[in-house]
């Protein structure tokens, strides 16, 4: 005879089989199973002819908090994370993340090559097949439908963020829109502009003196602004290169990385210029090698040497509406949604300049919308100094206090009406308080 311990069990793991039955034209189950504590979906979704949306869904079988929350996905996606799923169903949510319409690595676009329908499902189509089909079996499985409902991301998954508002404002109450890629099509003309026009002055001479060009930096910031050799906010600084003894074709390498929304202030940080501006290897050469062979036009054998800036500006514009972000998001304020963005002044892959800019167009108000940048914070995570605020997707919630938790702080604004005036990052030794831009 089976235990108590046992028929229950075995009712869970029968409740998420019977998953299955769910699919549809439009739906498919691959797998319904039970594992660690949640229960695990994968699937497709089939939201439009030629649409093939995959995804994977996590059901804690216990202590659900009526949540759910949709992750999003960085670079040109094409991935899931079971591992970043299950974390986030580990603090009792309803989790889902989408491969956005194609399966590969985040650092190709080749699956772009002739096929319109999957940068569509890339650019927003994805994020409603996925909350869609998540809401369809979150109701099957408890019986009811979640009553709290937040999209999380960075990057990419950022710029995901900030789509799901815009384009699908009745789906969300809360977003969470870390160092958005947005607007990725200018963003990613930018990468190709910058990057040639450093080829052509020879800039990897540049790397052996990022340290001297960063202290020079800092040196012209404002009194009071540098706080453990990191700028608070890099707007009060004055740097002119001619100050770091620069020749002067690096001279201009710098203030063209600098006119492309780059800071100086962190030029010399890890994870900074050397790895994504500067060199043969440069992360932003990647991006914009994939992007012109594949996404934005169809040339497979593009490189830097055919950069032309005006046949790249109508490329990249030819997509804008389908892969980025407008400043307007008073549909979503209409119903009551909250957001929270997050960048790094340290960032040397999205400018931080151009996320500013992008803010200030939204014309943001504090009862929706609010911007934290953080000082000495790179891309998405890590840097110099205090840069963890519960931001990353893969820690567990490291405090239940929304002054040093910003999921938290999120959750406190959208269900308990109590607005984000300020965060605490902290770092191996020390801390910092953090204001919102206004």
């Amino acid at each position: 005879m089976l235990s108590v311990v046992a028929l229950a069990a075995a009712s869970v793991g029968d409740r998420c089989a019977a998953l299955s039955a769910q699919s549809s034209p439009t739906l498919e189950i691959v797998s319904a199973e039970s594992e660690a504590g949640t229960c695990r979906v994968t699937g497709f979704a089939y939201p439009l002819p030629g649409a093939r949306v995959g995804f994977e869904l996590r059901l804690p079988e216990s202590g659900w908090t009526g949540r759910y929350v949709q992750l999003g996905t960085g670079g040109f996606a094409g991935t899931l994370f079971p591992e970043t799923i299950a974390v986030e169903a580990q603090r009792g949510n309803a989790a889902a993340m989408t491969d956005s319409g194609h399966q590969g690595d985040r650092m190709s676009a080749a699956w772009a090559a002739g096929n319109p329908q999957a940068v569509r499902d890339y650019g927003f189509t994805s994020i409603k097949a996925t909350s869609d089909a998540a809401y369809r079996l979150i109701r099957a499985y408890y019986g009811r439908p979640a009553r709290w409902r937040y999209f999380v991301g960075c990057s990419n998954g950022g710029r995901q963020a900030l789509t799901a508002a815009q384009s699908y404002p009745d789906d969300w109450d809360g977003i969470l829109a870390g160092s958005p890629a947005n607007p990725w099509t200018e963003q990613l003309y930018r990468f190709a502009s910058l990057q040639h026009a450093l080829a052509g002055l020879g800039a990897q001479s540049l790397i052996p003196k990022l340290p001297a060009i960063q202290q020079a930096a800092l040196a012209s910031c404002a009194p009071g602004t540098v706080r453990k050799g990191v700028a608070t906010d890099p707007r009060l600084c004055s740097f002119r290169p001619e100050t770091a003894g620069l020749a002067p074709s690096e001279i201009t390498a710098v203030r063209t990385i600098i006119d492309a929304g780059y800071e100086p202030t962190s030029a010399a940080q890890p994870d900074g210029w050397a790895r994504w501006i500067l060199g043969a290897g440069a992360g932003q050469i990647a991006f914009a090698e994939q992007a012109f062979r594949y996404l934005l036009q169809d040339s497979p054998r593009w490189t830097l040497a055919d950069f032309d800036a005006a046949s790249a500006r109508q490329a990249a514009q030819r997509w804008s509406g389908t892969l980025d972000v407008a400043p307007d998001f008073r549909r979503f304020r209409a119903k009551g949604g909250k957001i929270i963005s997050y960048f790094g002044w340290a960032d040397s892959l999205i400018a931080p300049r151009l996320a500013l800019d992008f803010f200030h167009r939204a014309q943001p108000a504090p009862d929706y919308y609010r911007l934290f940048m953080i000082p000495g914070m790179g891309h998405c995570q890590g840097g110099v100094g205090p840069v963890d605020f519960g931001q990353s997707a893969d820690a567990p919630a490291r405090s239940p206090d929304p002054r040093y938790d910003v999921r938290a702080a999120l959750v406190a604004w959208v269900e308990h009406g109590q607005p984000p005036d300020s965060l605490t990052a902290v770092g191996k030794d020390d801390q910092a308080a953090l204001k919102p831009v206004r």
